[in-house]
């Protein structure tokens, strides 16, 4: 559990760091969260700043929650390549809203990340089974709808979060595990 504990801090510190500098130094806190005309225009390292910088509390709350339910659900089995499958995705999430939403828009928050931990550990499930389950497969799909009906809520980085979750089930579904059950790359 170590990996999601490390991850849902980081969610925490991101939220305390988003909320600090929106108040007091707002010139700052425009540079950690997405803002597609600065990323453009050459601010990248916000493309991974953003994965956690936010000053909602809504956001922060949700994605705490989310992490701590996917490891009641799937445990820490990735060990940690959780982190390289949380950031992998996370940032492939903010690539998707950097193109396919337009200039003026800002983003922030770890969801695309969790959405990636999520579809990873569903999709690394069913190629380890050969088989399709219809049930996880639905709670991917009915979190997806349920987290994209609230207000302004990113779901170009959930969409690109699940890619990226994806194509590393994929992958490490071809590498060997250890005897523990881990994922080694």
């Amino acid at each position: 559990m170590r990996e999601t504990l490390i991850l849902a801090f980081l969610v925490v510190l991101g939220y305390v760091i988003g909320l600090l500098t929106s108040i007091y130094f707002p010139s700052i806190f425009i540079y950690l969260i997405q803002v597609n005309y600065l990323v453009l225009k050459g601010d990248y390292i916000s493309l991974l700043t953003s994965i956690f910088v936010t000053n909602s509390l809504l956001d922060a709350g949700f994605n705490t929650i989310a992490l701590l339910v996917i490891y009641s659900l799937f445990g820490s089995k990735a060990g940690k390549m959780e982190y390289i499958v949380f950031f992998f995705s996370g940032l492939l999430g903010n690539i998707f809203s950097l193109f396919l939403f337009p200039p003026n828009t800002a983003s922030a928050g770890a969801s695309g990340g969790i959405f990636g931990i999520l579809s990873f550990y569903i999709i690394y499930d069913m190629l380890k089974d050969r088989k399709f389950d219809l049930y996880e497969f639905l709670i991917l799909v009915i979190v997806f709808v349920l987290s994209d009906i609230l207000p302004n809520v990113d779901y170009f980085a959930h969409i690109g979060g699940i890619l990226g979750g994806v194509i590393l089930a994929f992958i490490a579904s071809w590498l060997k595990r250890d005897g523990e059950g881990r994922y080694t790359l």
